[in-house]
């Protein structure tokens, strides 16, 4: 065999190995024979969550205590509030833009309009934070802080300013009173002009669909319908918002039939026939408590009423009793 056929270990082995030697790293030395070699550690150091040597299973954290359920529940009512906020301010941004339209504003007006929005959304939101607080810690006063988190997840979402509670800022007497402040004269009368006939037109459309439901159900005769059309309408005029917050923009058969109701009995009795009658009350007995308590309070208004003209029609006779009997003096002293 000539040398070129010659295996290649015998003559390169002796390289390879003193490379490799070279390649090696050197470890440091160990100071003791029982220190380990910090790179045969391998896994989680004592000490670290979860070691099953401290008592955890492994991959697990250790829970932390929950807070106390007062600052829960704040938080809760907190987390309800940022989005309720975010709501009436939605709103209030579409009246903002309704005037700048309707009156032409321009940037700096608009500007001083969202700010006074903002307070006006804060402010509305006064009865809201009282009957949440009420509410939640009535409910939660004797559960466990370990069990509050569930039970105020579990309690969904309620609805503390009732239906329409979003549109409570563009009431309140703060918003009315901005709006005089950021618009001239002649700006504030044309907003207030279109908002007045908006609501003529709201209480006339829900008067006439109220009456339309009542002829649909009840076959008025034309006479029968004039008459209750009056009625129906007054109890729209006052009554319109009152329904509107209580039962929101949903309105059914029974509850647009019951409008009728606001009116006394012996006014209904006069109108429609006795099976008319009877069928009205029918349909609308599930909305009797609301109309109940909107007559009972009429009353009550129309009594006030009365006992405040009577004690201001007495007035002028108790200031009238010391000139008369002044009088009388004045008379006896000139006889004598």
């Amino acid at each position: 065999m000539s040398p070129l056929h010659q295996p290649l270990f015998p003559l390169l082995g002796p390289a390879l190995l003193a490379g490799m030697t070279l390649l090696t790293p050197v470890l440091p030395a160990q100071e003791g024979d029982d220190e380990p070699v910090p790179f045969l550690l391998i896994g989680e150091k004592p000490g670290d969550k979860g070691d099953p040597a401290d008592g955890g299973e492994p991959g697990q954290t250790a829970a932390e205590p929950p807070a106390p359920l007062s600052a829960q529940i704040s938080q809760h009512i907190q987390k309800l509030a940022d989005t309720e906020r975010e709501k009436r301010l939605a709103f209030m941004k579409v009246v903002i833009d309704d005037i700048v339209r309707l009156c032409q504003l321009d940037e700096a007006q608009r500007e001083k309009l969202e700010l006074a929005a903002k307070g006006a959304s804060e402010r509305s939101m006064k009865v809201w934070h009282e009957q949440a607080e009420r509410y939640f810690r009535t409910r939660l006063e004797n559960t466990d802080a370990d069990a509050a988190k569930n039970t105020l997840e579990g309690m969904g979402n309620v609805n503390f300013g009732g239906n329409r509670s979003e549109e409570e800022g563009e009431s309140l007497v703060l918003w009315k009173e901005s709006l005089k402040v950021v618009l001239d004269d002649e700006q504030v009368a044309k907003y207030e002009e279109v908002l007045a006939q908006r609501r003529l037109d709201r209480i006339d459309a829900f008067a006439r669909m109220s009456l339309s439901t009542i002829d649909g159900h009840l076959r008025l005769t034309p006479e029968q319908k004039s008459r209750l059309a009056e009625l129906v309408h007054a109890a729209a005029a006052t009554y319109l918002d009152d329904v509107q917050t209580y039962w929101g923009d949903y309105f059914e058969r029974g509850m647009l039939m019951s409008l009728a109701n606001a009116a006394d009995e012996e006014q209904l009795r006069a109108i429609l026939t006795e099976q008319q009658f009877d069928r009205l009350r029918e349909a609308t007995s599930n909305f009797d408590h609301f109309w109940d308590q909107k007559r009972r309070l009429k009353r009550a208004k129309e009594k006030a009423a009365e006992r405040r003209k009577n004690k201001a029609d007495k007035a002028p006779d108790e200031n009238a009793a010391p000139d008369r009997g002044k009088n009388e003096e004045d008379g006896e002293a000139s006889e004598s």
